[in-house]
């Protein structure tokens, strides 16, 4: 009797596995023992990232992962969305580290890299979580002993910290940054993005006598920071302002919007920046409305299509070109969502995967 690998070569069945989804590729590790090994390697592992990541497959495997409270019983889950269709193909609950937390604290989605989400709680004593979705795997973070794979986590949003910290996945320990963090103050929330290498918050600059609304940012590769004050105009609305960022064309971009939630029109007003540090290159890309009823922005589609959330917790697309708004029909209140591309990333190992570039 001929086995597989007597039919077809190696590198043909390499190939093939490359294009699999991660759920496939967990349930054929029990195949035969070659095929388990091959599919732990982190050689194949590394492989299969790279795979998804590339220009040609990267819309055809990425998606998006959305945070929400089911409008039965306000229990949080979480849905992965096709990026083509928006169709939602799972829900799962949140992790096993957060079962049982009490429904008024807010699970925050600090960002997703290589298939990795890092999540954290509202709270003034986070708890820290790497999880892999695709693998349900999870990895607690304690503070302190924030990742590269080294993948990068830095520390939590809302304190000024004279030094910032590294986490290590590969060694499980905490390594002190050489380059100090400037002056600064970061912003609460859930305003910061990842792209091209660099981890971005919103953050008050301080200057000589003064704070500056901006950015604050961290070159992963580097490991240097860079600050960049926003731009001027349409940033001040007489009730107040919220700016969120998101990424856009991978491009740190700035949302902005008036904070009065009774207004029955509001306006966002787009801005990508060009080059971490120089407050000249933001550049203003367009206005979206005055528009009804909507509650914030929750981030970006191609063709610079805009989900938001309307007053009554439902997501909602905005077309630009078409100036049209569609609802998505998704069963819950969506609170955040994240771009995402599933890897086999092991948490319940050191990894030495290489950082890969992820928008």
């Amino acid at each position: 009797m001929f086995t597989t690998n007597e039919v077809l070569p190696e590198d043909l069945i390499i190939q093939i596995l490359l294009w699999l989804p991660v759920v496939s590729l967990l349930r054929f590790k029990c195949v035969c023992k070659s095929w388990c090994a091959l599919i732990n390697g982190q050689n194949f592992i590394n492989k299969h990232l790279l795979h998804n990541q590339t220009t040609s497959n990267k819309n055809r495997n990425a998606g998006f992962l959305l945070i929400q409270r089911q409008k039965s019983s306000n229990d949080r889950v979480f849905s992965k969305l096709q990026y083509e269709s928006l169709e939602i193909l799972s829900t799962q609950a949140v992790p096993s580290p957060y079962f049982g937390i009490p429904k008024h604290i807010r699970i925050n989605i600090v960002s997703s890299i290589n298939g990795l989400v890092c999540l954290n709680l509202n709270t003034a004593n986070p708890d820290i979580v790497l999880w892999n979705p695709a693998t349900n795997e999870t990895k607690d973070i304690v503070l302190w002993n924030p990742a590269t794979n080294e993948t990068k986590v830095l520390p939590k949003s809302g304190i000024s910290y004279p030094q910032a910290e590294v986490y290590c996945l590969s060694t499980g320990s905490w390594r002190t940054v050489s380059t100090s963090a400037p002056g600064y103050f970061m912003d609460s929330g859930c305003y910061r993005t990842y792209t091209k290498g660099m981890f971005s918050w919103s953050a008050s600059i301080r200057d000589d006598l003064d704070f500056f609304p901006g950015i604050l940012s961290f070159d992963m590769s580097n490991e240097v920071f860079l600050t960049t004050t926003l731009p001027d105009g349409d940033l001040e609305d007489p009730n107040g302002t919220w700016r969120i960022f998101f990424v856009l064309k991978e491009l740190v971009s700035l949302v902005t919007f008036g904070k009065d939630r009774e207004r029955l029109e509001n306006c966002f007003y787009i801005w990508s920046l060009l080059e971490y540090g120089v407050k000249e290159s933001w550049i203003k890309l367009f206005t979206i409305g005055p528009l009804m009823g909507i509650e914030k922005p929750l981030g970006f589609w191609k063709n610079e299509s805009l989900f938001l959330r309307n007053n009554e917790g439902q997501l909602l697309l905005y077309d630009p070109s078409a100036q049209k708004i569609t609802n998505l029909q998704v069963d819950g209140r969506p609170m955040q969502m994240i771009t995402y591309v599933e890897s086999l990333i092991s948490l319940k190992r050191g990894n030495d995967l290489e950082e890969q570039g992820n928008s």
